[in-house]
């Protein structure tokens, strides 16, 4: 079944020799929240430990998970600091998921002071009013599975947060929500060792309120029946404190104090596969538990949708171009802040892939009118649209997009020097290692001439004709103007709209992929390609090489409309190679998708004051 990799959440640490104190004898992700930002990587002890200055225990487990997906673990369990494993804990994991293959979770017995058996005394399905029972380093995980659930840690609750418990019931009750299923295994793996907790202290008021609270986000439906079991089961550890009303009171304050959090409406595409849509997905998983989306499919009832939630929410954020965002910052007027994030710029794109359509340019100036805040996806798209836009310069700013890291597994290794690199294998098996894998050059956007593909089958039909080199060139994606111009050259192989997997098997097939833009506000696919092991050149128009600071002159390309300096870029690139020096200087923890989450609502709570 693979090894069971150990995500520990602890403070203060100086070295890994915890890992002996806990027993952990395989795979582990440690998250050290301490007065520094380092990394290390113990080749010898498979333990990967972040040291970070952030806080919380929550936001800690969330950063294990992106880690571990990172290098492609699966099998996954959350662990604290008092936990002592038993010597066998990885076969006992390994074989209970090889016995239950359909689920997704499965919840062991840790024994500690206050439960000395487990729930039950056979593997049955977990129901949630049982998961209430459930301690976290009970929980073990197919990483690959919640990630596609777009399950994480809650961030406004458990120690070090605002709500210091609960977090571990409430992502039960997310997965439960999500349609996963979690099983119960009554086997000891661990027992926890004596130790001080970091977020009891009795059952005071600060206890109910936060308890009252993670009620609430469990189940706004049954809250109140939640609150009222607990005070009636529990009346014997509180009656010296604190009267059966006042529990009840506090843990009604909690819910009341919870309700007040700032809400936000996340409005755009999260169905299709579109790169917007992507993006919004991406965000929206990032985003606080209690963030409002569409669920509706049908045009009215997504209207219908749109002008209740406007209501519920602190603000809304409209990802994307879509003609129902003009009715929706109409509702939101001057009520709530509307923040309008541009993926793209379609008047303009659409003229320059020579396909107008003054409907949907009217719709985006609409828009950019109603919107009281304006978001590029990067900074030098923020900086085309002031100039574009003049009337518009003071409320545009940008978000840059974040990326996805876990899509493509690395082996993460060198990590003292701050990033992963792609070597290892693909979740597929593949191999991911640095290789020459001949001549293959590779493009995506079909035929779109704002893409200027046409100009890199220039180019290589000079390299081939004066270098002899026996290059080729694969491209993905849309029919479009340029198509038959680029369908003349004999060494191009069109395929044409590709699924993720074939696009990911194109790129680990590819020795270089060429970003040729004239324009493109951000662009992921350098990034997918680097990570599948491809050397790359990119324009000096796309967007992403924000986040990739480690690009030199020869990796851009100044003049998409030069087949003579793409040609000799391109040569000296095949010589050269740049995917690790590229892969080496990029930050992915300060890129992703979380992080980008936290600057939106960075913003918004500003434009709220």
């Amino acid at each position: 079944m693979g090894s069971v990799t150990v995500l520990l959440s602890a403070m203060g640490l100086s070295d890994i020799s915890i890992l002996d104190k806990l027993n952990i004898r395989g795979s582990s992700v440690i998250i050290n929240q301490g007065d520094r930002e380092e990394r290390y990587f113990d080749k010898e002890r498979d333990c990967f430990m972040v040291s970070t200055e952030e806080r919380g225990l929550s936001k800690s487990r969330n950063m294990a998970m992106r880690e571990a997906a990172l290098s492609g673990r699966e099998l996954c369990i959350f662990c604290d600091n008092d936990v002592l494993y038993r010597d066998d804990y990885e076969k006992v994991i390994g074989d209970a998921f090889s016995r239950n293959p359909s689920s997704d979770i499965l919840v062991f017995f840790v024994e500690r002071p206050e439960r000395h058996e487990p729930v039950f005394s056979r593997e049955r399905e977990l129901d949630r009013l049982h998961a209430m029972k459930i301690f976290s380093p009970e929980i073990a995980f197919r990483l690959s599975r919640i990630k596609a659930a777009g399950l994480r840690m809650d961030e406004l609750f458990g120690a070090g947060a605002k709500y210091g418990m609960g977090e571990e019931n409430i992502f039960l009750f997310d997965a439960i929500r999500a349609g996963l299923k979690i099983t119960y295994v009554p086997i000891r793996i661990a027992g926890t060792v004596e130790n001080e907790s970091s977020w009891f202290r009795g059952y005071n008021e600060e206890f109910f309120r936060n308890r009252g609270a993670g009620y609430y986000r469990m189940s706004p439906l049954w809250n109140s029946l939640l609150c009222l079991q607990f005070a009636l089961r529990k009346k014997g550890l509180y009656r010296d404190s604190m009267s059966f009303f006042s529990a009840m009171k506090w843990m009604k304050k909690g819910k009341e104090m919870y309700l007040a959090e700032p809400r936000y409406f996340l409005v755009g595409d999260h169905f299709s596969g579109t790169g917007p849509a992507n993006a919004t997905k991406a965000l929206l998983r990032a985003m606080p538990g209690n963030t409002l989306y569409q669920k509706r499919r049908s045009k009215l009832a997504r209207a219908a949708e749109l002008w209740l939630k406007i209501r519920r929410s602190d603000g809304v954020v409209f990802s994307g171009h879509s003609r129902q965002n003009i009715l929706g910052m109409k509702w939101a007027g001057k009520r709530i802040p509307s923040v309008y994030i541009m993926h793209g710029a379609v008047e303009y794109e659409n003229s320059i892939n020579l396909v107008p359509d003054e409907g949907m340019a009217s719709d985006e100036r609409e828009m950019m009118r109603l919107s009281d805040r304006i978001l590029a996806v990067s900074p030098r798209f923020e900086e085309w649209i002031k100039e574009h836009y003049p009337e518009y310069r003071e409320k545009t700013g940008h978000l840059t997009n974040g990326v996805e890291w876990s899509e493509y597994y690395v082996n993460i290794n060198a990590v003292g020097t701050g990033s992963p690199s792609a070597d290892g294998a693909g979740e597929d098996g593949s191999d991911l290692s640095y290789v020459n894998r001949g001549k293959r050059i590779l493009s995506v956007g079909g035929g779109m001439p704002r893409k200027r593909i046409v100009r890199i089958c220039e180019a290589l039909k000079l390299l081939r004709e004066r270098e002899g080199l026996d290059l080729t060139l694969d491209m993905a994606g849309d029919k479009g103007a340029d198509s038959d111009r680029i369908g003349a050259f004999d060494f191009v192989r069109d395929h044409g709209l590709l699924s993720k997997k074939d696009m990911k098997a194109l790129y680990r097939s590819s020795r270089v992929f060429i970003q040729n833009s004239v324009f493109e506000t951000f662009g992921l696919a350098p990034v997918e390609a680097l990570l599948s092991g491809c050397d790359i050149m990119i324009s000096g128009f796309c967007g992403v090489r924000e986040i990739i600071p480690g690009l030199e002159d020869g990796d851009i390309i100044e003049d998409p409309d030069d087949p003579e300096e793409i040609g000799e870029k391109l040569k000296a690139l095949l010589e050269r190679g740049n995917n690790k020096r590229l892969l080496s200087s990029i930050d992915m923890e300060k890129s992703c998708w979380e992080k980008r989450a936290e600057e939106l609502c960075r913003i918004l709570r500003d434009m709220k004051k």
